[in-house]
């Protein structure tokens, strides 16, 4: 090869290129030092604050909220792209959005949705919270083949337990809902959100007592979860129980007005209607609903006591105000059955089969799944919808049609078994089939005194005098009496029913027995 006037590449080479490319790998690598060590501290900032983010928000009062919202603010001005921050931003106003109604919560937890989806989060907040928001957009269909498909691929987290148990619910799949919200409150126990959920959850089915067992379970998380406790005082005064309790709730949440969101206000006006109602005084309890309603128009609880305050009164707008309860949320059972009954006491039986008529369109095609892998309609499990039928068809005077509803509640083999047992079996005494009747009647008032029920020990009773076995008719009556003042029956009422018995045992000729009758009872009274 011909090299002529060609120098040697090595030899043109001096100290000083050499050192020139010695600096420039020296910068190189001073810029790279520098890149990994200002990347590692904006990883380890972003991580700091995720983590106090997540602790704040795990306490779940709106101040909670607030303050984990701050740490996702600072952490975005270190590092907008951090993915899973911006999924539980998204979380989080989602949250105050529709637990709160907080005014521009959606509009933020929209932004920041979009922008995790952009960086593409992987975090259950991310998915959980895209599922609520087509919830909220009225998409049930699409929000349950959302979570289904994310279920088929493995994602699993108490986020999408829960989102998947709302979307349960609204689709009217109560049993399967319930379930799912079971499953979300055990597992983020820590975290009184999931607990307060399913007690709500309860609470719309009419389980007042089981809702208190959740809210518990979320106040054990957190003893100063403002919405668990007036939630468990909304439930603890449709239960008739322990209304001091809830009146210390009404109390302690009105020391925190700074922190009271829309729906905090609006469920204090709504337990204090409810306080109200239980002393009778339905124009108080009325004030007190309209107040609630200025916090949250549409807030189903304001609207179902504002109707209920309504029946009390006689007013003929309750069935309307019922109604637009109704229109709320479809799929809360308490709003038919506790309605129906609340218009029945007022005297509209009408608007109270209405109520149930109603109820049967909602949840009338509703299929559900049986332990054995079956599907049936819901209602041929729903023993509580038929036994609140039959007695609104048996104060109508429509005898025949209430057996038929009974029949339906007893074949439902519910949790009110013996209560449906009971219905029918006074029906029949009624109507004088004692025979039928004491088959019925003989499960759930027995001879030992075991019943729980003291309307069945007095209907059992009622049997027994017309067929002239006073002795053992006495027998069950005191059953009912022992079982009725263990229930907190007042002392009044008591002294009425041994009284009503005494005259009884009078009219047939067994004034002997009458005076032992008083003379036994009268220790009940004292």
């Amino acid at each position: 090869m011909n090299t002529e006037g060609q120098t040697d590449w090595k030899r043109r080479e001096g100290w000083k290129s050499a050192l020139a490319q010695v600096l420039a790998v020296a910068v190189l690598l001073a810029g790279a030092v520098t890149w990994f060590v200002h990347r590692g501290t904006v990883r380890k900032q972003t991580e700091e604050h995720l983590r106090a983010a997540r602790a704040a928000a795990s306490r779940g009062n709106p101040a909670d909220l607030a303050r984990a919202l701050a740490e996702l603010d600072t952490l975005f001005q270190v590092d907008d792209g951090a993915r899973d921050a911006q999924a539980l931003a998204a979380d989080l106003q989602t949250v105050l959005w529709l637990d709160h109604h907080q005014p521009g919560a959606d509009a933020k937890a929209r932004e920041h949705l979009s922008r995790a989806e952009q960086l593409d989060s992987r975090s259950g907040e991310r998915f959980a919270t895209r599922a609520l928001h087509l919830l909220a957009q009225g998409q049930t269909a699409e929000a349950e083949k959302f979570l289904g498909e994310l279920q088929a691929q493995g994602a699993s987290s108490p986020r999408l337990t829960l989102a998947m148990a709302l979307t349960l619910q609204a689709k009217g799949d109560l049993p399967a809902a319930r379930q799912a919200f079971a499953r979300a409150a055990e597992n983020a126990y820590r975290d009184p959100r999931f607990s307060s959920a399913y007690g709500l959850a309860l609470l719309d089915e009419g389980q007042p007592g089981q809702a208190v067992e959740a809210f518990e379970k979320a106040l054990q998380a957190n003893p100063d979860h403002l919405l668990a406790k007036l939630s468990m005082g909304l439930a603890q005064v449709y239960q008739g129980k322990k209304l001091e309790e809830a009146q210390r709730a009404l109390d302690a949440a009105s020391q925190k007005q700074a922190e009271l969101t829309p729906v905090l206000r609006s469920r204090m006006g709504t337990l204090k209607a409810e306080l109200a109602l239980t002393r009778g005084a339905a124009d108080q309890a009325l004030q007190d609903a309209d107040s609630a309603l200025k916090a949250v128009p549409d807030d189903v609880y304001a609207l179902f006591t504002r109707a209920r305050a309504l029946a009390l009164r006689k007013d003929t707008q309750a069935r309307a105000a019922f109604e637009a309860a109704l229109a709320r949320r479809r799929t809360a059972p308490l709003l038919y059955l506790d309605g129906a009954r609340s218009l029945q006491a007022s005297g509209d039986n009408a608007s109270a089969l209405a109520l149930l008529d109603a109820y049967e369109g909602t949840f009338g095609n509703i299929q559900v799944a049986t332990t054995d892998g079956k599907k049936v309609r819901l209602l041929e499990q729903d023993g509580r919808y038929w036994l609140a039928r039959g007695g609104l068809l048996e104060a109508a005077g429509r005898q025949d049609d209430a057996l038929g509803a009974y029949d339906k509640a007893i074949a439902a083999k519910g949790v009110g078994l013996a209560r449906a047992q009971y219905a029918k079996g006074a029906l029949l005494v009624m109507r004088k089939d004692y025979e039928n009747a004491k088959v019925l009647l003989a499960t759930v008032a027995p001879d030992t005194g075991a019943g729980t029920l003291p309307e069945a020990y007095s209907a059992m009773g009622d049997l027994l005098f017309a067929q002239s076995a006073y002795a053992a008719g006495c027998q069950h009556y005191y059953f009912g009496l022992v079982r009725a003042r263990a229930q907190g029956t007042p002392r009044e009422e008591l002294a009425a029913r041994i009284d009503t018995v005494k005259k009884g045992l009078e009219s047939a000729g067994q004034g002997a027995m009458a005076k032992a009758w008083v003379t036994e009872t009268n220790t009940l009274l004292q």
